[in-house]
């Protein structure tokens, strides 16, 4: 599809994203028969048009919902035939109900719409699997890198790596810890600082381009799920993440335990399928990136 043709249909989306979107107004908005129009936009941007519109619409309603609207005003507001169908469509995208985001999610903007460049279509249509791949394990590589930064402080000797069943796999070390203590307040400001993000649509994670050098957050965001275990100053801190955003209040309990944290995460199968994680490509990272640290033991399991 025409460039010029693609960018003026997402944008008429996002001007009517409070009404009901057909094909046929879209077909002629591009000078196209419907049948025609909706085979270049699968092909373009890799997914259905009516998929498309589905994301967007779910989008702009996460922000509704932030703002402290109602799920049923909202479900209403974008058009959706159903308060039952809303929650359903919401939840299949995000990984849980409203409700849940609108009380533990930090913060969210829509992203801004983008036309696809080669690499971002073959990555959407399911071909990018090399890329899928790395960038998977990608993850795993930035989050022993806040452990190599315990090490670099002084603070570390050991870390762990576990290869678990289901797609998870688990890191400790034996650093410091989160800075984590008693106070409830201080400790969600400071787990929001570090690892708070926003569910990440497939659509959104093939216009991300380089995924080296992310952040902690954007690494929770493309986690199915992220379980963080703080062990501090006989205490021990708990809270999960679904796709970046916290599933309950952090958890504490006395507990004697030696120090440092540990993190169990899933990438995010909406993303990334069932790609496995190769215990040789890990060995490889580490062997290459450990070797500078002297006394240093990492155990990979």
């Amino acid at each position: 599809m025409n460039t010029a043709i693609l960018k003026k249909i997402l944008s008429y989306i996002d001007e009517h994203i409070y009404e009901k979107i057909c094909l046929l107004e879209l077909a002629e908005v591009a000078g196209y028969s419907p049948f025609y129009f909706s085979k270049l936009f699968t092909e373009t941007m890799g997914m259905p048009i009516t998929g498309y519109i589905r994301i967007r619409k779910l989008q702009y309603a996460l922000c509704s919902l932030l703002e402290g609207k109602k799920v049923l005003d909202v479900s209403i507001m974008y058009a959706f035939d159903s308060h039952e169908g809303f929650t359903r469509s919401f939840t299949q995208l995000f990984g849980q109900a409203p409700s849940t985001v609108r009380k533990y999610l930090v913060s969210y903007s829509v992203p801004e719409w983008s036309v696809p460049d080669t690499e971002s279509r073959r990555m959407s249509m399911g071909l990018g699997k090399s890329t899928l791949f790395d960038n998977m394990h990608q993850i795993v590589f930035e989050v022993l890198k806040t452990s190599l930064q315990e090490v670099e402080a002084g603070y570390c000797t050991e870390i762990s790596i576990t290869l678990l069943p289901g797609g998870k796999l688990k890191i400790c070390d034996n650093g410091r810890g989160i800075p984590l203590s008693k106070d409830q307040h201080m400790n969600k400001g400071v787990l929001d600082k570090i690892l708070a993000g926003h569910p990440i649509t497939g659509l959104e994670y093939a216009g991300m381009g380089d995924f080296s050098q992310c952040s902690m957050q954007t690494v929770n965001s493309l986690c199915e799920s992220l379980q963080v275990n703080v062990y501090r100053n006989g205490m021990w801190f708990q809270q999960d993440y679904v796709r970046g955003i916290g599933q309950h209040d952090v958890f504490c309990k006395e507990l004697e335990h030696a120090a440092g944290t540990e993190m169990i995460l899933k990438p995010d199968k909406m993303i990334f399928g069932e790609t496995a994680f190769s215990d040789a490509v890990i060995r490889d990272w580490v062997k290459e990136n450990t070797n500078i640290y002297s006394g240093l033991i990492v155990n990979i399991e």
